[in-house]
């Protein structure tokens, strides 16, 4: 098991890289990093590297699911996969997921928001799904899902972790942060 950091897209709503984005002492891929470090041995980027962070390139330039794709068949392993705008990631959500990946293509948290595929567990048998999605579909999450055994965790899953949904907080625009009051 791996896990992934997608660092890929444009930032156009943000305005600058917001990967490199400082949150405190540190951008914000850093805070990724180090929080997926304390649960996963290997973590890797997808998309744009990161000073010496191991990466990969994505080969299908097809959005979050052409990255994912890209990193099952290059690391040949089951993966977790967030994006780079997570900065409030939480190790024991990321924890309470993995109980739940045995016997599933994907474990994905579908809250009052909607579905959560960037801040989600995938096996290594997704790769047909996802490439169906980008050859047939819409490169998106939601067709694969059609296709296989996706795992959806509901609120009452995290409930008992303090300030859980901070974990699903992915930050678009500058003002994501003052939201949550980051300075």
């Amino acid at each position: 098991m791996k896990a992934i950091i997608l660092n890929g897209g444009s930032s156009s709503r943000f305005g600058e890289d917001k990967s490199r984005y400082p949150i405190g002492s540190k951008p914000m891929i850093e805070h990724i990093y180090e929080k997926l470090k304390s649960v996963f041995d290997d973590v890797v980027l997808v998309g744009r590297p990161y000073k010496n962070f191991p990466h990969i390139v994505d080969v299908y330039k097809a959005g979050p699911v052409g990255g994912v794709l890209t990193a099952l068949e290059v690391l040949e392993d089951d993966l977790f996969v967030v994006g780079c705008d997570m900065p409030f990631l939480m190790p024991t959500v990321v924890l309470r997921m993995l109980n739940f990946f045995k016997d599933v293509d994907a474990v994905v948290a579908k809250l009052d928001d909607g579905i959560h595929p960037l801040h989600a567990f995938y096996s290594e048998s997704m790769k047909i799904y996802f490439s169906y999605s980008i050859e047939y579909g819409n490169a998106s999450f939601r067709d694969a899902f059609e296709q296989c055994n996706v795992l959806y965790l509901t609120k009452e899953v995290f409930q008992d972790i303090h300030d859980w949904q901070k974990s699903f907080v992915n930050i678009n625009t500058k003002s994501d942060l003052k939201v949550y009051e980051v300075k």
